[in-house]
């Protein structure tokens, strides 16, 4: 694998979500990523490649067995996607009317490494996912990872990202570029 960033830039349009979930799935089998993160104007999709496969929260807490409704990875409301791993960073994002992405290679790059807190004081798993719930505030979602202790009171589960740190002709440091790395429990 090499060791850089590749900001390609335009990606080819996709006929439909058929093809937007093969590109992905071709992606993560090529560099060997284990994650889905999208944002869309629907809500946030989690999802993770199971031999060569995409699976979304949606395709597994789905009603009527669990009381939530959690978004399909469609083109039409996707503004954002991620895939990720160790190994590097797939981001998919449209821009006037056309896709872009990038690949962030794995870099030995001066970087900060941030644990972001993840909701969920409380989780259900099934099936390689565990749906996290916050106390009262009815916030949910479903993550591709399992095997989580839960106390309660505390958010066990962290999103690692990695921000990348350059320099200017006068030294001043700043953050360039961040990808998503993994994600992880905490514990207590």
């Amino acid at each position: 694998m090499k060791n850089a960033i590749d900001c390609s830039g335009e990606v080819k349009q996709f006929a439909d979500d058929d093809a937007l979930h093969i590109w992905l799935e071709e992606q993560a089998k090529s560099y060997q990523l284990p994650y889905l993160l999208a944002h869309a104007e629907d809500g946030v999709i989690w999802g993770s490649f199971d031999n060569g496969m995409l699976i979304t929260a949606e395709k597994v807490f789905h009603k009527p067995d669990f009381n939530v409704d959690f978004p399909k990875l469609r083109l039409l409301t996707l503004q954002q996607c991620r895939v990720f791993g160790e190994n590097g960073e797939v981001f998919l994002w449209q821009s006037g009317g056309k896709w872009k992405g990038r690949f962030i290679a794995q870099s030995e790059q001066d970087k900060i490494i941030e644990s972001q807190i993840l909701y969920g004081t409380q989780g259900k798993e099934r099936e390689g996912f565990t749906l996290l719930s916050d106390g009262s505030q009815g916030l949910r979602h479903a993550v591709p990872l399992t095997s989580i202790t839960f106390d309660g009171k505390n958010r066990p589960v962290r999103l690692v990202v990695h921000h990348y740190i350059t320099h200017d002709d006068t030294g001043v440091a700043r953050i360039y570029l961040s990808r998503l790395v993994d994600l992880k429990t905490h514990k207590n």
